[in-house]
């Protein structure tokens, strides 16, 4: 099978690169920045704002795993290398399947069901999107899934080696001898294994076709005080944690958001609503469809490889 890549030079695109190449398939690695050469890759530069690729390269599907993740970015950038980019893929490939990289992002903090901190794949995505971010993802999905043949994918705070934004994001709230973390210590968080992301969109391109939306998270979810402590060993870290809980978390987001929009800063502040949203809130994520429909079955959480892309 011969697979092509948006966003291979990225931190989730590169993984699953490896992946596919790894299960024998051929990849065209598609991105602005160049990608390590290997056997069985070629490299196709493309901007995704400047439309669909010409001379596109034949190709049986497509991981779509490119987007604009900086979620303070105003929304007409979101919506240009997002949203238009998604455009400029399917009109690019009209008869591959796609599997989308979205995000788990999509969801509202509750689910519809019971319990409502377990979200499944019947739960509608949020009307009130914390992030320009978010509201991409669901414009993306949106457009994919009314393609047909097509697989998405709905990782939660994506962890491994070569973090570019969850792991910064935790860097950044370390002050004065102490990791902050914006959450109680019991709070549980769901994450996902990028490996877990790759071994996911490497099996949907191999699956029968078909309209799938399926949550790829790890094992099962962690309290907060363990991510916390699981992410200081695997980085050096000595200091002790110190947890804000929920309510404080959330005030300290919403004021740093309000003085940052004041200020027109073009550069997120250490705390927003969208990164507390993944640390504050517990959620876990049903895969019972990834392992019915994928045949995988997710692994307890190794924070010992989370380490911050050099």
């Amino acid at each position: 099978m011969r697979v092509a890549v948006t966003g291979a030079s990225g931190f989730v695109g590169g993984v699953v690169v490896s992946h596919l190449l790894g299960s024998g398939h051929e990849v065209v690695a598609l991105s602005r920045r160049p990608v390590p050469e290997r056997a069985g890759l070629v490299h196709r530069s493309w901007d995704l704002t400047t439309g669909r690729l010409r001379d596109e390269p034949t190709v049986d599907a497509v991981v779509h795993a490119a987007a604009h993740v900086d979620e303070w970015d105003p929304w007409p950038v979101h919506a240009a290398v997002t949203v238009a980019g998604t455009r400029a893929v399917l009109d690019t490939w009209p008869e591959a399947r796609v599997v989308l990289i979205s995000s788990a992002s999509v969801y509202p903090l509750r689910g519809a069901g019971r319990p409502r901190w377990l979200l499944t794949e019947d739960d509608l995505p949020t009307h009130h999107p914390l992030s320009a971010y978010t509201r991409a993802k669901i414009a993306q999905e949106q457009l994919v899934l009314a393609r047909g043949d097509t697989v998405v994918l709905r990782p939660h705070a994506v962890h491994g080696t070569g973090d570019t934004t969850l792991l910064p994001r935790l860097a950044r709230a370390r002050r004065h001898g102490r990791l902050v973390c914006p959450g109680g210590a019991r709070t549980r968080v769901h994450l996902t294994d990028v490996r877990l992301v790759a071994a996911a969109a490497v099996r949907a391109c191999e699956s029968d076709g078909g309209v799938a939306v399926l949550n790829v998270a790890d094992e099962r979810p962690l309290e907060l005080r363990a991510v916390a402590a699981g992410v200081a060993a695997a980085n050096g870290w000595t200091e002790r944690p110190v947890f804000t809980g929920a309510p404080v978390a959330w005030a300290a987001a919403l004021a740093l958001e309000g003085t940052a929009r004041l200020l027109r800063s073009r550069t997120a502040p250490v705390l927003t609503a969208y990164g507390v949203s993944h640390l504050a809130v517990s959620r876990a994520f049903s895969t019972a469809r990834l392992r019915e429909r994928l045949g995988l079955t997710p692994a307890p959480s190794d924070l010992t490889l989370w380490t911050a892309a050099s």
